[in-house]
This record gives structure tokens, sequence and C-alpha cells, in this order.
């Protein structure tokens, strides 16, 4: 096969998980021997990359300040916003010109945001075949928490708009992380459940290939672990509320965040920190993640709105982590209370706390949920069983050919 993957923001500028398995696809596709090239936004790094073409209307630069901090903001008024959250001209046009000279069988596309789905109209117009992978809480930007700025007056405007011309494109499959997600967008949004597949996210390569027993058994869970960007929706300083509390009673209990933010946020978090064994560590790249899931016992997902399906809990997971998670979106389809982990309500400090003592004073507890939980991760999600399925699904998108 040969795919065009077109996604909004790409590494190394990335935000979250969609970004970074959309390159993980790109590798495991090429590895299996089909073409890839991918259409994502600006970044002067990608001058140094094969494969990429940096042509969408988005620079990349500075980008998680940006997008979490002020916004990426429509400096030209009501024509910017438009092209950045309805339908985009250039982006329609970079879109026709990679199909043009690369000549996929098969458009991949990855998130709209600000970029909008018009890449997904020039597919169609050129009769590829395409698919939507969908990891936001709606498939229309204008009904995401955070919705696209724009003039209050004209926001119901602006989401008909996208949803005619998600309509008028017509991808062979919409495809996303979770069952919990599925429903949604079948009731919320009118996709079509026939075209609506599920397909979990996997766990990343090296975390599939790594040792599950390269962290010892039986110490229970006393250093704890957070990775992941720091907003406020991920409810680090829900966890830090709760670790002040769990201190009290299990004293040895220590924290290290693993992930950088907004500047003002993190300086609140720091300092709520104050007086507890918490470490910052920023943004890591790959091998220090993996080294920090090897160096702690427990990994903490206190995440207070409705992940569709996460990634790092089955990361922890394959890496022998127990997890405490919140229970809430697609993440009881991983992280099974008592099973594979134990759920706690989201933005509750003290459940989590308990949750914290629990396993602290319970290794034994901590040893099975970890076990329980690798098991899972990596006979089920592991890297390589996901590509047999995303390329069972890509063939079959192919062999349909373009919709009428």
């Amino acid at each position: 096969m040969r795919v065009l993957q077109v996604t909004n923001f790409y590494p190394p500028y990335w935000v979250g998980g969609y970004e970074l398995i959309a390159s993980w696809v790109t590798q495991g596709l090429r590895e299996r021997g089909h073409a890839v090239e991918v259409l994502t936004g600006r970044g002067p790094a990608f001058a140094r990359l094969g494969g990429i073409r940096g042509e969408l209307d988005l620079g990349l630069d500075g980008l998680v300040e940006a997008y979490f901090g002020s916004g990426l903001v429509a400096r030209d008024g009501l024509a910017e916003g438009l092209r950045r959250h309805v339908f985009s001209p250039r982006n329609f046009a970079a879109c026709r010109r990679a199909i043009d000279e690369f000549r996929p069988d098969l458009v991949s596309f990855w998130n709209p945001a600000f970029v909008t789905f018009s890449p997904l109209l020039a597919a169609r117009q050129l009769a590829v075949p395409a698919l939507v992978h969908l990891s936001d809480t709606a498939a229309n930007p204008f009904r995401n928490p955070h919705a696209p700025r724009f003039p209050r007056r004209l926001r119901g405007a602006g989401r008909a708009a996208v949803d005619a011309l998600l309509r008028l494109s017509r991808p062979s499959r919409y495809v996303v992380p979770s069952v919990f997600l599925r429903d949604r967008l079948v009731a919320g949004e009118s996709l079509p459940a026939e075209r609506t597949v599920v397909l979990r996210w996997p766990v990343e390569p090296v975390a599939s290939g790594s040792p599950a027993g390269a962290r010892g058994g039986g110490r229970g869970g006393s250093r704890l672990l957070f990775v992941g960007t720091l907003i406020p929706e991920k409810g680090p300083d829900v966890l830090v509320a709760a670790l002040r509390e769990a201190a009290c009673r299990c004293p040895d209990l220590t924290l290290t965040f693993v992930g950088d933010g907004p500047a003002q946020f993190v300086a609140r978090l720091r300092d709520a920190a104050q007086g507890l064994a918490v470490r910052f560590l920023g943004r890591q790249d790959r091998a220090g993640v993996m080294q920090a899931y090897r160096e702690h016992d427990v990994l903490v997902f206190p995440s207070v709105w409705d992940e569709p399906f996460a990634v790092v809990p089955l990361e922890a997971m394959a890496m022998g982590l127990a997890v405490v998670a919140s229970r809430a979106g697609g993440t009881p389809e991983a992280v099974v209370h008592e099973d594979t982990g134990l759920l706690v309500p989201p933005g509750d400090p003290a459940a989590l706390a308990s949750a914290l003592v629990r396993l602290a004073r319970e290794p034994a507890l901590a040893s099975a949920l970890a076990g329980r939980g690798s098991a899972w991760a990596r006979r089920e999600q592991g890297f390589p069983a996901f590509m047999d399925r995303l390329e069972t699904l890509y063939a079959s998108a192919v062999g349909e050919g373009s919709p009428h």
C-alpha cells in the first residue's frame, strides 16, 4: 500500500498521544513494506527528516505553550478563524498536491484541529479512499470542551458547516480508540455506526519489546509516577492534593512528574507541592520515559476529563507498574478495577489518597495488579498485534475504494 498520513501535529512537535501514535504507525507500516508519506504543519525540524511534507497551513514552533497557554489565536479575525476551524483552501490544495505527487492508495487523517477536515475533501474529489482517526471527545471541534475561539454568534454556523464538510467528505471509516468514544460519537454526532470502528491504541513499540520483568516485584507502591502534559484536565493538581493527604499515613511515598505544560500552571503546581517528596523532570525523550517506568512502582493517571483511551496506562502496565486511574472516559476499558488496576472517581483527592495508601501498605496487591495488567497489555495491546489489525483495516478500506 501507499499511505498518505495527514495530521495537524507530528513529532518532534506534539502535545498528546495521537501524534506519537501516528508516528509509530508510519514507522510500523514502512517496516512492513508499505510506502508512507506524512503531510503535516510547518516546522524546521522536518527539513532533516525524510518522507515528511511540512506543508499544511500551521506553524508548529512553540506548540505546547501556544496550544495549552494562550491558544493558537486567529490574528486576522473572522477570515482566519474560518480558515483555521471550518475550511482551509490552503490545506485542501496542499493535500491535493500531495496526492497528485505521491499517488497514495489511502489517505489516513488523524486530527482536524487548526487545519480543518479540508484534506478529506481533497481525497474525496480525487477519488482516493480515506479514513479518519478520531481521538477527541467530539468529531466536530466546535463540540469539544475546548471549542475554537470563534465569535459567539457564529459558533452554531461554524459547527453546522464542519458537520456538512465531514458528510460531504464521506470517509470510508471512522476509527476510534474505545467503545466509550464510538458510542458517544454515534449517539451524539450521528456518525454512521456501520462505518465507525474501534481500534484501541497500542502499547508503545519500545515498551512492547522491553522485558516485562525488568522491575522487581514485592516492593509495594511507594514510588509514584505521573507521565503526561501538565494541564488541569490531566489532574496533576488533584494528585498533589492526594499525595499531601496520603503522605500523612505513608511518609515514604514519593512522586515524580514526567512532562511539561503551560508555565503558569506548572509554577502553581510546584508551589502546591512544596514540602512533599515531589520531583519535576520535565518532558523526556522516549528513553527517559522508559527509564522512569523502570524506576517507579505505581503509575497514577488522575485525569478529570473523559479521556477517550489513553496510551500512558497501557505503557505503564506493559512495563510492570501497578496503575491507579480515574473512572472516566475509555480508561476503564483497560484499567479494570481490582483486576488490572484500581479506579477512583475523577477529581476526588481523598479517594485517590486512599488508593495510594492501599497499594503502599499491600505489596502483594500491588504486585498482583501489576502482573495482571502487564499480561493483558502485552497480550491484547502489544504493538505488533495492533499493527496487524490496522494493516487489515487499511487494506479493507483500499479494497472498497472511495464511497460514492
